[in-house]
């Protein structure tokens, strides 16, 4: 039976392999593109986008670790159903549960895994990738600027026709100010030219030869012109602006419950909190939830289901995120408690997994 347990974590290790590295192409493709952007068009060397990118990796594995799991396990019991080596170990009177059981020790070691992963890995890599991106955009600040495209900045529009970041200078610059104070249209300032530097407090842009047109106070339709030649615009930024000193993805376990807690403490509501905190033990659970259904579903279709396996991964995945997105939404807004409500996806996989357990069985 060793031989039998070996060959079935065998086919489920090279099956989720695959898996993993399908969805995880998928899910970073465009983070791949935006780091890539910073090598071609920013000019940020090829060891900090590689640094980057290594640090976006946990956070894509927390998702796409449950996703593999349940491709693997359908792709491999559908490949041992359909080739009738399920029927060669039951004629040998093998137990279902002889050569499933230990793909869910398997699936059960990954949930417990995952748990850790993501209470205390995965925000501290999120915690590095943001602290190094705050870093890159502070010491090369002309990459927060693209050319031809309108960057928002509290009340602020900014417009660059051409970034030379070799230079280090922004050309063709349009400034625009919308606030809901002001009447009439909105004051501009228009330079041919201008340097950037940012710090936690103000984005400063240093512009040369140009002009700044505001309405008049006494005639708001009517506009006041002055030109200069070397002008010193500061712009306050908001929270907005550059990342957050902290997002809760950033917070690990211990931190997210000090901060429930505090909230609880001065009757602030912690709906938005407790969502974040159970949802990563929801997800590190899924590939044992997944393995419930996944096993008897990847046996019972017999005829196609190594070929259809991707196409019922999918409709799995697509069922199990939109109960989990609506059972967000519910809990963020008061409905239920985020500790019963974020239940409800594995509530289904469990409630489907023993009818299909129970189907099997009959075989």
């Amino acid at each position: 039976m060793k031989i039998v347990h070996r060959y079935v974590i065998r086919e489920f290790i090279e099956a989720s392999f695959f898996g993993l590295v399908v969805f995880s192409t998928i899910l970073l493709l465009d983070q791949v593109f935006q780091l890539i952007n910073l090598i071609l068009s920013k000019h940020v060397s090829v060891f900090l986008v590689a640094k980057l990118f290594l640090l976006v990796l946990p956070n894509i594995f927390s998702l796409t670790v449950p996703m593999a799991t349940l491709f693997g396990i359908l792709l491999a019991f559908g490949r041992l159903s359909e080739d009738n080596e399920i029927t060669a170990l039951r004629g040998t009177g093998s137990a279902y549960g002889s050569f499933t059981f230990p793909i869910l020790i398997c699936a059960a070691a990954l949930s417990f895994s995952l748990i850790y992963f993501n209470q205390f890995l995965s925000p501290n890599t999120h915690k590095s990738f943001r602290k190094m991106y705050t870093e890159i955009l502070t010491n090369t600040p002309l990459i927060r600027f693209e050319e031809k495209t309108i960057t928002t900045i509290g009340e602020y529009h900014l417009y660059v026709k051409r970034s030379d970041t070799d230079a280090g200078v922004l050309r063709g610059i349009n400034i625009y100010k919308f606030s809901n104070e002001e009447v009439g249209v909105p004051w501009r300032i228009a330079a041919s030219s201008g340097t950037v530097a940012v710090t936690p407090q103000a984005v400063i842009l240093t512009l040369h030869n140009g002009y700044w047109q505001k309405p008049n106070p006494a005639r708001p339709g009517n506009l006041i012109h002055m030109t200069f030649r070397t002008y010193i615009f500061p712009i306050p930024i908001n929270d907005k602006a550059l990342p957050a000193s902290q997002s809760l993805r950033e917070m690990n376990f211990n931190e997210l419950r000090q901060e429930i807690a505090t909230y609880r403490t001065r009757k602030m509501p912690t709906n938005f909190l407790e969502n974040e905190f159970w949802l990563r033990f929801v997800l590190a659970l899924a590939p044992l939830m997944f393995a419930i259904i996944a096993i008897p579903l990847g046996i019972i279709t017999e005829k196609g289901a190594k070929s259809i396996g991707f196409g019922m991964s999918l409709l799995i995945l697509f069922g199990f995120y939109i109960l989990l997105v609506t059972a967000m939404n519910i809990g963020e807004n008061g409905y239920i408690r985020p500790g019963i409500i974020l239940w409800l996806p594995h509530i289904v996989l469990l409630a489907a997994g023993s009818f299909l357990w129970k189907k099997m069985l009959r075989k």
